[in-house]
Order: C-alpha cells, then sequence, then structure tokens
C-alpha cells in the first residue's frame, strides 16, 4: 500500500479561500457526477498534472446537517487503503466546499449493475473480495460505514478486463465503541437490527455486503416490496426470510447461494463479522472459482420479476432498465434521527443527508 501512503499534500491552506485560488491550483473539467447537495468534477492538479476528481459542495444547502461534510472529512482523511476512495484534501470558500478526492473513472456499480445487466459468479466473488477487503480496514479502526451500496462503490478499471471497487461516500460512517440506536442508511440495505432497534455496529456493513451479492447475482434485491411500500419492506426485513427464487437463481452455484445466507444471517452476532473475515475470503473464492455465468441480464430477470409479481392485478411492467431506475428512486435514504421519528425518516437520496439529532 505504498503508493497510498505518499502524502498529497494541498499547495492550499484548508481555511477559506476563493475561488480564484483553488482555480489556479486546479484545472477544473467536466461534471462526472451529481447529487443533491454536491456535484463531482474531474480536474487536473496543475503543479504536477495529476487527475483527481473535484467533489464541490453547495454549503448552503448543508444548513442544519453541516456535522456530516465534517464527519467525512475527519474519516476519510483517517483512511489510507486502496480499496477506499482517498481524500487528498479540501478546501472552503464563503460558498462551497471542495473535496479533492482519488478520481476513480469507472463509474458506480449501480451504473454497471444498470448498463451490463450480467455477473458472472466470478465477477460477484471479486466484488465480495474488495468489499470485504475495505469493511475489514475500517472495521478494524472501529468504523462502521452504515450506507454500503452500489451507488457508494466505485469501479476502477485495471485493465479492461480487470476491475476493483472502491469504497466511497462516508457521510453517515462513525466510529463505534458501544451499541447505536440511530435509525440511519437505505432502506433496500438496511440491517434488521437497526430497523428492530436493538442496538447494532459494524455487521450491518456485512449484512448490506449480503443484499449487494443477492443483487449482482440475480438482479434484484432479497426483499422487495410489491407496490414499493416502505413500512411493508422494512417488515421483510425484519422478518428476513431469503428465498432464492426459481428460476432466476437456479443457475447459481449452491457456495454462492451459501455465502448470501451467511451474509444475510438475521442474527449479527452470528453473522460474518472481523474475526471470520478470512472465511468471507474463502467463501468469495469459492464464488470465484466457479465460472458458469448467469446467462440472463439483471436488467431481464428484474423484469420478469415484476411481472410475476404484478400479472394478478394487470399492472403494466415498463423495460428493465426503468424498473432499476425505479428500484434506485425507491432506496431513499433514512437520515439519522430520534427513535420517535422512525415514521417520518426518510429523505432523498444523496450525499450528505442527515439530520443534526443523530449520533
Amino acid at each position: 500500500y505504498e503508493k497510498y501512503q505518499h502524502s498529497f499534500a494541498s499547495p492550499l491552506s484548508e481555511s477559506n479561500v476563493t475561488l480564484s485560488d483553488i482555480e489556479q491550483c486546479y484545472d477544473i473539467g467536466r461534471v462526472v457526477g451529481d447529487g443533491n447537495f454536491a456535484v463531482v468534477r474531474e480536474c487536473r492538479r496543475r503543479d504536477d498534472g495529476q487527475t483527481l476528481a473535484l467533489k464541490i459542495i453547495e454549503r448552503s444547502k448543508l444548513v442544519g446537517r453541516e456535522h456530516m461534510m465534517q464527519n467525512e472529512l475527519s474519516l476519510l482523511g483517517s483512511l489510507c487503503h486502496p480499496r477506499i476512495v482517498r481524500l487528498y484534501a479540501h478546501h472552503h470558500t464563503d460558498t462551497h466546499s471542495y473535496l479533492v478526492m482519488e478520481f476513480v473513472s469507472g463509474g458506480d456499480l449501480f451504473e454497471a449493475i444498470s448498463e451490463k445487466g450480467k455477473f458472472s459468479e466470478l465477477e460477484a466473488g471479486m466484488m465480495v473480495s474488495d468489499v470485504s477487503e475495505a469493511l475489514n480496514y475500517i472495521h478494524c479502526k472501529s468504523i462502521v460505514h452504515r450506507d454500503l451500496k452500489p451507488e457508494n462503490l466505485l469501479i476502477e478499471h485495471l485493465t479492461n478486463d480487470i476491475c476493483r471497487l472502491k469504497l466511497g461516500d462516508f457521510g453517515l460512517a462513525m466510529v463505534v465503541t458501544e451499541p447505536v440506536y440511530t435509525i440511519c442508511g437505505t432502506p433496500t440495505y438496511v440491517a434488521p437490527e437497526i430497523l428492530l432497534e436493538t442496538g447494532y455496529g459494524v455487521p450491518v456493513d456485512v449484512w448490506a455486503l449480503g443484499v449487494l451479492l443477492y443483487i449482482v447475482l440475480c438482479g434484484f434485491p432479497p426483499f422487495r416490496s410489491r407496490d414499493r411500500d416502505q413500512e411493508e419492506l422494512f417488515q421483510l426485513i425484519k422478518q428476513a426470510h431469503l428465498h432464492f427464487l426459481s428460476p432466476y437463481w437456479d443457475p447459481i452455484s449452491e457456495e454462492a447461494k451459501h455465502l448470501v445466507g451467511v451474509l444475510l444471517q438475521p442474527d449479527p452476532s452470528l453473522r460474518l463479522t472481523l474475526s471470520t473475515e478470512k472465511q468471507t475470503k474463502t467463501e468469495a473464492g469459492s464464488v470465484e472459482r466457479s465460472t458458469e455465468t448467469i446467462q440472463t441480464k439483471a436488467k431481464q430477470r428484474l423484469d420478469q420479476h415484476l411481472n410475476l409479481c404484478e400479472e394478478d392485478n394487470g399492472k403494466v411492467v415498463q423495460g428493465a432498465h426503468e424498473k432499476l431506475s425505479m428500484l434506485h428512486a425507491e432506496c431513499n435514504q433514512i437520515p439519522a434521527q430520534p427513535l420517535s421519528s422512525h415514521q417520518n425518516s426518510v429523505m432523498k437520496e444523496g450525499s450528505l443527508v442527515c439530520n443534526t439529532q443523530g449520533d
């Protein structure tokens, strides 16, 4: 990890600067991503030509949520791992904050699921291995991410045929030394112990990894509501009855199903954790060694699944890509809230969304 331990000191201080100061240090280019509170642009550092990502946050939109940006800066600044997006510097003007980050050119995993729609068990196993490396690193530091999902996993292209994942967006992450009771996360990926309000810790990230693996193998999430009703979804997650529906799971190996099952263990004390992280890699290796490719594209499978669910009601189901987009819209982020605010805790998904009354 030597190259990741190299210092990328910025020519600007972290105190207030002007946009002109920033433009003198960085050649700011095209937009590569955007959200509710920030836009990400490709940029080039003028002194050495290094290509970087510049996350530009409009501070007026963060009123009441400033702690989320500070939290992300504090945590990301302390992390140095090849499977985690690196923060190099941050600068602040009167109106905006600029986070200078590692540039990852391959887009995010959600886009890959939507566009490619076809993953082999080899590819899925490599994803699990990459994410487990990142989680093992932060969990050893007692950091829980709390928002692991495809949108927060960026794709690094090493060659035309080899890709690796990097974990990003630490806006909801926190250091945890005792059980946490704050309701926080994204509905599709939230662990049952969060909803049951029994206290949680780093195993919630392992649950989210299980949901992710389920999705990349079959194209739809393990727990889903026909009408995209959030309360129904939460009930299904709390019940945690896992099904491998035919025909979608028929071509998938028993090793892959077993790995999904141990990741989606409803009892967090029995779920794979740091002490069994080596087992996670072993399980992922078993999945990688299976060369059988999922022949039906994930988009087609999702479309077929929704057709089956809605056939009785005679509803018209659109194309699979549209359905995947609807799934994306469904995954609204749950801001950190007092437990009594559970019913009204859903907000639009995006970077840096959290209520100050949380952690």
